[in-house]
Formats: C-alpha cells, structure tokens, sequence
C-alpha cells in the first residue's frame, strides 16, 4: 500500500520510531527511569548520571567557551559533538510520562537527529583546523540545535505534520525535498557550526505549547507535570537539559519568549529584517501581516550575542531580500 494512504496513526508511529532508531543503542536508557511523582526534575544533576565526566565538562559549559576550547585545539571536534549528540539522546529519552502503567515514549523534544552526519562535518572541522591552524569561523565547532522548520539536506522536516512525512512540505514529487538547505542552515555551517538535530514543535506552530500527532507532548524538564511551552518548545526543553549549547527558533506572538521563560534560557526575539527566513518552513506562506522572526536562545545572554553577531557577520542581506543591511551594532 502507497504511504501516503496508510492509516495517520501508522505513519506517526513508524516516523516516531525511526527518531529512537537514530540514537545510537549505546545511548538508550535500559533501566527504568523514575516516575514523574517520584523526579519531576530531569535537569542536572539526575541527567548527569548517565554522561561521562568529560562529556558533563563539555555539555555545560556555554556557547562562548566551546568555541574557547575548540579554537585552539583544546577539545577536539569530534568530542565536543558526540557529547552533545549523547547529551540530547539522554534529554530525548527523559521527557516522558507513565500512564495507566505503561511506558509512552511519544512525549520528547527531538523530531529529528542525523547523528552520523554530525560527526563527519566534526571530523572534517578537525582536519581543518589541524591543516590551516586557525578556526572555520567565530562558531568552529558550536553544536547548534534548529527548530523543526529548518530545511537541512537529507533529513525531514515535519513540522508535527503527519502529513508531511517524507515530503518536501507535504508534496512528495517536489524536487526540492532532501536537497534545499534554508538559508540560515547555510550561514551557520559557514560560521563553523555543528548541525545535529531538529528539535519539536506544535503542528502549526500556533501555539504556547508544544503538542503534535507524531511525538505527542513535550513536557518540562525541570517539572515534567508542566509544558515545555511553546511552540519553540523541544528548543526550550532541549536547551534547558544542556543538550545544545544554543538554537534558532521562530517567533510571532511569544514562541521564543515563552519556552525561555518556562525553561530558564536567554534570547533575543529581534525585529523582522534580521535574520534570513529564506528558505524556511512554515504555516501560513505568503501571510505578511504579522511577520514570524527567527532568533537565537541559548543557556547565557553571552552565547545568545555570539549566535546573533555571527550570522549578521554573514551579511544575510545579501542572500535574502527581505533582510535589512544593518550590522552588529
């Protein structure tokens, strides 16, 4: 039978297994994790159990001091992004609920993670920096995390579509899905960044949540009785278990503000002309009464300037129309 005419539900359950399958087994937690009355807080120090002390050194110190270490050879590449990689395999695994005494692991933060991927874009920024001594860019090797609206080759972009499962935004014949990359993808490869996952959203983005009939509901992680928020939401809970140093989410109304205040994040929500959304899914295209705006969040305000100053180092107005030529000030 077609997949396009397979029961939703089968389809979701599939697309839901395949972003388990793409943690690697080592990474899966076998023993049980307590129940949500017994630790309602998955932060630190619960999720260190499961880290090494390295990767526990790595995963919580911020954005501005990774690309510190990682600049100069301290860390190495590879390191630096499987420990991230890990980081966000454990956060994906602990944002989950008991009901009527079965396990539902329908409620997590990632929606997708090309780890292998990762690595090998780590292996080539240690060669680089090995052969010329000097740094991709002002972000060599920072791990950072994309809302699911992004469009990075060779990996889904749903948005908790169902319908847009192995699609490029619903149509499966657009010769656009698996080969564009939004625009914002592309100036953060160029500024040395690490791309390694996708994190959730409420299907239509419209939303204080974050809930979708693919991965169901993401919860807080510092008190899984209450909501991520949203609709940035699996940034939000992500960030907040130091799985990603720092991301990009998109914003109307409170979508970033929301999460960061849940969560206890930094970020910017800038005005609209700041930072590029060519190429970037979304709702409600060609609806230009109130403009969505990208912006970064991160675990300290010092790693939200750096993630906002790069990419405007990147002169986006050259790339994208609507972006207005005004630099880091």
């Amino acid at each position: 039978m077609d997949s396009q005419n397979r029961s939703w539900h089968s389809r979701a359950a599939e697309k839901r297994e395949s972003i388990l399958n793409s943690i690697p087994g080592r990474w899966i937690i076998t023993g049980m994790i307590p129940s949500v009355q017994e630790q309602p807080d998955v932060t630190r120090p619960f999720i260190r159990h499961f880290l090494s002390s390295l990767e526990i050194e790595i995963t919580e110190t911020d954005a501005v001091g990774i690309v510190a270490k990682t600049s100069i050879g301290d860390w190495s590449a590879v390191e630096v992004t499987e420990a991230f990689c890990h980081r966000a395999s454990v956060a994906h695994q602990l944002v989950w609920i008991y009901a009527e005494e079965t396990l539902f692991r329908n409620t997590k933060c990632l929606h997708e993670a090309f780890f292998d991927a990762a690595l090998s874009d780590a292996k080539l920024l240690d060669d680089h920096l090995a052969t010329f001594e000097t740094p991709l860019g002002p972000l060599h090797v920072l791990p950072v995390s994309l809302k699911d609206q992004f469009h990075i080759k060779s990996v889904d972009t749903t948005m908790g579509y169902v319908g847009w499962i192995n699609t490029f935004q619903g149509n499966k014949d657009d010769a656009r899905k698996g080969t564009l990359e939004s625009e914002l993808v592309r100036e953060l490869r160029a500024l040395g960044a690490i791309l390694y996952c996708k994190t959730s959203v409420p299907h239509t983005l419209m939303s204080g949540e974050t809930s979708n009939n693919i991965i169901g509901y993401t919860y807080n992680p510092k008190n899984r009785n209450l909501t991520a928020g949203g609709s940035s939401g699996g940034e939000g809970a992500l960030i907040g278990l130091k799985g990603s140093p720092g991301g990009f989410g998109s914003e109307i109304g409170g979508s970033i503000r929301i999460l960061a205040a849940f969560n206890g994040l930094y970020r910017l929500r800038p005005s609209a002309g700041r930072i590029p959304y060519e190429g970037t899914a979304n709702s409600m295209d060609r609806q230009c009464s109130l403009l969505s705006v990208l912006g970064p969040l991160a675990t300290t305000a010092r790693s939200v300037r750096l993630l906002f100053g790069s990419v405007l180092s990147q002169e986006p107005w050259l790339h994208d129309p609507l972006i207005v030529e005004l630099p880091w000030r």
